[in-house]
């Protein structure tokens, strides 16, 4: 049985552990934002608008595909 000075020591290491993590891996949600952004500025010059909602909805789409295929390099 732990200490209770044991596990707030165990506590904060893995808090720590955690911050580091966010700190030193991307941001996906911001990844995902530019990837679709730019996704669907590309659609408009290239192809031109055919129904926002589709546009927006293939755009993220084509994001989220992008950020699995990046999120399994890991």
């Amino acid at each position: 049985m732990m200490t209770k000075i044991e596990q707030q020591a165990m506590e904060a290491v893995i808090g720590i552990h955690r911050e580091m993590k966010k700190v030193n891996g991307p941001d996906w949600e911001q990844r995902r934002y530019e990837l679709a952004k730019e996704i669907f500025l590309r659609r408009m010059v290239h192809f031109g608008l055919t129904t926002i909602d589709s546009d927006i909805e293939d755009s993220v789409a084509w994001a989220d595909r992008l950020i699995a295929e990046l999120q399994k390099g890991k």
